[in-house]
């Protein structure tokens, strides 16, 4: 079921790394039964798992499918269905050319692959696939790509296997992916970025409304161990496993799940209270929400939404927050809001091709082909026009992606550059590192520990 662009070439694994043994166990009070658990995400699996990679739905869409088998499972169970199957669409590239027979045995090494915990359905797979449980080994905290090939071999007691780290992502991400910043030969920090993408996205949070050392403290008198960003002092993050639902600041709306990388967007725009920004593609609101709490409730930010479903859940998530100078429209995506060229600043968060949030979604990597991606850049050319329409003279435009691929990023900006001449890039402050851009600021998660994004700053010239 497996389907890419081009074939990867194979690549050799050098110096084993032993993998750690004893393994931490994890048994849950769940409502069902380890084995009825174990039995239904193989049950799941194979479907959920065509769905993804022959028919382009996502994780949550392939399970929402199967409803009836979640119906009335304690939140525990659903995380961890979720949870091994998205382990599977992270590591079928590898598994996929392995043929092997039974299921339980696909789902037991891509949970290997990917987690250092061994939970209990891990053991039950390893019997239905007549393994020895107590010979399992995790590599999922392997610290590179010879750990990982050497958790797969193990896995294959000595059968032949590749373990080329490309075969784990569609062909056409090697031919957009620009070179990774850094000192090692170029393949290196590639092969460090690949890596970054085969880990689980850590949790991020962001405190919104109020000061952040006391929502800090909060959380340590709770056991939280929140660790706070360097640059970005009101963004933390926390143990992946905490249950963010119950914690007071969230509830309050003073504290919001979102990637660092996100929480950087709002601080490159750098609104000043009284401004008018528009926040052309809405998302979740977040985007809109932070803007809102850079301008300290001050002046006025228009998100739009290209459907009324997305707005009204944005529209709840905002409500919940401090701030009241936030409003939610729903947009036909053709014509900017208001009167044209009076905004101070438009923030474009573009559809893209999503590589980006391969870490938090590994299954999107399936779903978006080669020729996409020129679809994805000539949507994102149009709407930079739009954009353009909207800003007044010496306003700014915000463009940001959650993808690496060149067409969508530097190439994108460059071309509109190109053609539009009264639009220069405006040099911003990393805010991530102490350092400068010249406009362009690409993140990467071998780096910083979040998503991938790319960001560029432009400002429209001042009337003569």
């Amino acid at each position: 079921m497996a389907r890419r662009d081009t074939q990867p070439p194979r690549q050799r694994a050098s110096s084993p790394r032993r993998p750690s043994s004893g393994a931490r166990q994890v048994v849950p009070n769940r409502g069902k039964s380890i084995p009825a658990l174990a039995n239904l995400i193989a049950s799941l699996a194979p479907g959920v798992l065509r769905d993804v990679i022959e028919k382009d739905k996502r994780l949550e869409t392939a399970l929402t499918g199967v409803n009836e088998s979640m119906r009335g499972l304690p939140r525990a169970d659903r995380r961890l269905i979720y949870r091994a199957l998205s382990s599977l669409t992270r590591w079928w590239g590898w598994i996929e050319p392995l043929k092997l027979v039974h299921v339980e045995d696909q789902l037991l090494l891509a949970w290997l692959l990917d987690a250092p915990d061994v939970p209990a359905v891990c053991r039950f797979w390893a019997d239905k696939s007549m393994r020895d449980p107590e010979r399992m080994f995790s590599s999922g905290d392997a610290p590179n790509w010879t750990a990982r090939a050497q958790g797969l071999k193990r896995f294959m007691e000595g059968r032949t296997v590749t373990a080329d780290p490309w075969m784990l992502f569609p062909g056409w991400l090697r031919e957009e992916l620009p070179s990774p910043p850094g000192d090692e030969p170029v393949k290196s920090r590639r092969l460090a970025f690949l890596h970054a993408l085969q880990t689980r996205l850590p949790l991020w949070v962001g405190v919104r409304g109020k000061p952040e050392k006391p929502i800090w403290n909060a959380l340590r008198d709770v056991g939280l161990k929140p660790w706070i960003h360097r640059r970005i002092l009101t963004a933390a993050k926390l143990d992946r496993d905490t249950d963010v639902g119950a914690l007071e600041p969230v509830n309050e709306g003073f504290m919001v799940v979102e990637d660092l990388a996100s929480q950087a967007v709002a601080k490159v725009c750098d609104p000043d209270p009284g401004e008018r920004w528009w926040d052309a593609f809405g998302g979740t609101g977040l985007h809109a929400l932070d803007l809102g709490a850079e301008m300290a409730g001050k002046g006025a930010v228009v998100a739009t939404f290209d459907h009324d479903a997305a707005r009204h859940a944005a529209a709840l998530r905002l409500r919940k927050s401090p701030f009241r100078n936030v409003a939610a429209k729903v947009w036909d995506g053709k014509h900017a809001p208001g009167k044209a060229g009076t905004y101070d600043g438009v923030l474009l968060d573009a559809p893209c091709s999503g590589v980006g949030v391969w870490r938090r979604h590994p299954e999107v990597r399936w779903i978006v082909r080669k020729a996409q991606l020129a679809e994805f850049a000539d949507r994102q050319r149009q709407l930079l026009e739009l954009a353009a329409t909207a800003v007044r003279p010496g306003g700014v435009i915000v463009y940001t992606v959650a993808t690496v691929t060149l067409c969508e990023t530097l190439g994108l900006i460059n071309g509109f550059l190109a053609d539009r001449p009264e639009f220069q890039l405006d040099p911003f402050p990393n805010p991530l590192e102490e350092a400068s851009t010249t406009g362009v600021l690409q993140i990467w998660p071998q780096i910083h520990d979040c998503e991938a994004r790319f960001i560029a700053r432009l400002i429209r010239s001042r009337s003569k």
